[in-house]
């Protein structure tokens, strides 16, 4: 073997050793770097949808099958149950009702039954907004709306929009109808003057 030879085996295998070195060192870093930010992208959306779940947990908390029964100064017992009801930290005093079921029981022992799909009642006064859906039945009479306002504080039942009114010899369609569970009685009227209150039935 020549001496030109010799040095040319020698080139090519030095090439071939260089090589290897260099694919070691650099492309297989690169490899791994590259696949890093996959790893590090998983973990920091892990973190912010633990973050977000946790920040829901602690801005409403839900109770199942909730029960109110409270007495005011005239002796009437107020008594409501829901399915479900959603409270806000920040608004502590005001739970969201859903599917509804209340009743007044008077000193008397007549009872007032009022049921709806929703309500916002207020822990504090007791006071309930009723909606969708809402019915209310005292004695032989039955009263279906939109929004029932039960304000303790005026011993007030304000039933209104979409009002029909039934018992067993009328039926009445108006705008609103107050009830007073103290004195008992009963007011209908229109949101207009000049609208008036529709009355059926048997006179």
């Amino acid at each position: 073997m020549t001496k030109r030879s010799i040095i040319q085996y020698s080139l090519v295998i030095l090439l071939i050793i260089l090589s290897i070195f260099f694919y070691k060192k650099y492309l297989s870093t690169e490899k791994i770097l590259s696949e890093k930010p996959k790893k590090i992208d998983k973990n920091i959306n892990k973190k912010i949808e633990n973050s977000i779940t946790k920040e829901n947990k602690e801005t409403t908390n839900t109770i199942e099958n909730l029960k109110y029964v409270s007495e005011d100064l005239l002796g009437n017992i107020y008594i409501i149950n829901a399915k479900s009801a959603e409270v806000q930290e920040d608004k502590v005093n005001q739970v969201q009702l859903v599917e509804v079921l209340a009743k007044i029981i008077q000193k008397n022992d007549e009872t007032i039954y009022i049921n709806s799909n929703f309500a916002d009642y207020n822990r504090n006064n007791n006071n309930t907004i009723f909606k969708k859906n809402v019915n209310v039945q005292y004695g032989d009479q039955i009263i279906d709306a939109n929004i029932i306002n039960l304000n303790f504080s005026k011993n007030l039942i304000e039933i209104q929009e979409n009002v029909n009114y039934k018992n067993k010899n009328a039926n009445i369609k108006a705008d609103k109808i107050e009830i007073n569970f103290e004195s008992k009685k009963l007011k209908i009227s229109m949101d207009k003057q000049d609208d008036k209150v529709e009355i059926s039935g048997k006179y």
